[in-house]
């Protein structure tokens, strides 16, 4: 599972705008246009000790030029928003619907839930995939994947997914699989995966520094 400095260091590869990288509970106020990662446990367990935290989800809310806002959550399994995103985006947008899709896209025992918000946040931000519409993006984004609820070609969904995060230079490819100057591909993502279908258009080109 990646941790929340893997996030962010990722994330500004990839020029994700992202404002934060944090427990539920710990959210600050929501800015427009600003992807926001958090992990579904609360900062502290009841105990009063520190969380070490679970899963990765995130949002976005944007406002365009012509004064319309829309905002999207998006749960890799499919589930709808806790009680602290939905106040925070309220607090800072009163009366925006947070809206949600409820295709279920990772299998339930690998931990890529960080990979998938990387590869959302990076898709619905990036000019030459956006449609400028969140709604819209968000369902072009699901397109790529199978629903797990209906199938279970979980395969599939973690090739396609490997494929956001692939340097289109062969040396780069070659750096990233040596761990060379790159975070390495998450173990969840299986690297003898394979795929018959169109021929796939997404990596990233991630800078490699």
């Amino acid at each position: 599972m990646l941790t929340n400095r893997d996030l962010e260091k990722l994330a500004s590869r990839m020029d994700i705008p992202l404002a934060f990288v944090g427990f539920k509970d710990d959210l600050p106020r929501i800015q427009p246009n600003k992807y926001y990662i958090i992990n579904l446990d609360d900062a502290e367990m009841e105990s009063g000790k520190a969380n070490t935290g679970s899963h990765w989800t995130g949002f976005q809310v944007n406002k365009t030029g012509n004064g319309r806002t829309e905002a999207m959550y998006f749960d890799s399994f499919g589930q709808p928003p806790p009680q602290d995103v939905k106040r925070a985006v309220d607090r800072a947008f009163p009366g925006v619907k947070l809206n949600y899709p409820k295709k279920d896209i990772q299998a339930l025992m690998n931990q890529a839930c960080g990979w998938y918000q990387l590869a959302f946040a990076h898709f619905i931000n990036n000019k030459n995939m956006s449609s400028g519409n969140l709604g819209h993006d968000t369902l072009n984004f699901l397109d790529f994947f199978e629903d797990l609820d209906k199938s279970n070609d979980f395969k599939k969904n973690e090739f396609v997914l490997k494929h956001f995060f692939l340097a289109k230079d062969p040396e780069l490819r070659k750096q990233q699989a040596a761990g060379i100057n790159a975070l390495p591909d998450p173990e969840t993502i299986d690297t003898e995966a394979s795929f018959s279908g169109n021929g796939m258009k997404l990596p990233v080109n991630l800078n490699y520094k």
